[in-house]
């Protein structure tokens, strides 16, 4: 083939490849603007690197700790996290359009755009000890309210909220396979000694009952605080729209995103520490 001509396909296989990204780019753009992708990962770094680096949970001191906090610092990067997380959902959508263009739609209504930027506000808020501490002991209260109290039919609407989307089923499968792929990092490592891949199945899965607990107590004392503001209507509302088929469909795929994302996490910190473990020893 003449040079020319060569280099002029090449030019229209580039353009038409560009026309291809563009509109995807401008799609993921779509997503992280309308549900504020950007606060949520920074948010989620920040809680990340605080649960990891807290007192006494890595067994490191001195140097070999300080650059363990780097490479939490590192494997903790919420730009690399939202990046990984909308690729992952955007191919989860490719073949589900329907329920993209209905979230999207959902997201940029006014009840949308009031609960998505509650739902940040309250997770930045919880950042805080003593905010953490105080939703706790709003949920404990409103646990032994009498059932015919605001207090009480507060968390019922909370619950059905959840309900609607299987949120702690979805949350304790996260927590399962994130804790699994943590001490896979560690056991590549050789950081563990003794425990085979029978064993780590058995250690993860003793853990289930604790996860789960931890998880309803956060997710409620989380939505009910989130949720203050929002009237019994609005809440009606929401809950209704929560448990359409797109909306769950749409949740299950933000769900597969962020195991993938956070797996990939867990397994980067398991094999972080395992290798500082083994440095410490040296």
């Amino acid at each position: 083939m003449p040079a020319r001509p060569f280099r002029a396909l090449m030019l229209t296989l580039a353009l038409l490849a560009a026309l291809v990204i563009l509109p995807r780019q401008a799609q993921a753009n779509d997503l992280s603007h309308a549900f504020l992708l950007e606060e949520l990962f920074e948010i989620m770094a920040q809680e990340g690197r605080r649960s990891t680096l807290a007192d006494g949970a890595v067994p490191l001191q001195g140097g070999i700790l300080a650059r363990f906090e780097q490479d939490v610092n590192r494997i903790y990067a919420p730009e690399r996290m939202q990046a990984a997380f909308v690729a992952r959902l955007e191919a989860e959508l490719q073949a589900r359009p329907e329920q993209r263009a209905d979230a999207l739609e959902f997201a940029r209504s006014d009840l949308g755009k009031r609960v998505l930027q509650l739902e940040i506000s309250a997770r930045a808020a919880l950042l805080d000890d003593s905010v953490d501490e105080t939703a706790r002991l709003a949920l404990e209260r409103a646990r032994e309210a009498n059932p015919s109290s605001p207090e009480a039919a507060r968390l019922g609407l909370v619950r059905e909220r959840i309900d609607a989307n299987d949120l702690i089923e979805l949350n304790v499968s996260l927590g399962l396979n994130t804790s699994y792929a943590y001490y896979r990092g560690m056991l590549e490592q050789d950081a563990v000694q003794g425990l085979t891949a029978d064993l780590l199945l058995q250690l993860v899965w003793a853990q289930e009952a604790e996860i789960r607990a931890d998880i309803e107590d956060w997710i409620e004392s989380y939505f009910l605080m989130a949720y203050q503001p929002l009237d019994d209507a609005e809440m009606r509302a929401l809950i209704d729209y929560a448990a359409t088929p797109l909306a769950v469909g749409f949740n299950q795929a933000m769900f597969r995103a962020f195991d993938t994302v956070f797996s990939d996490i867990s397994h980067a910190l398991g094999r972080a520490l395992g290798e500082r473990m083994r440095l410490e020893e040296l």
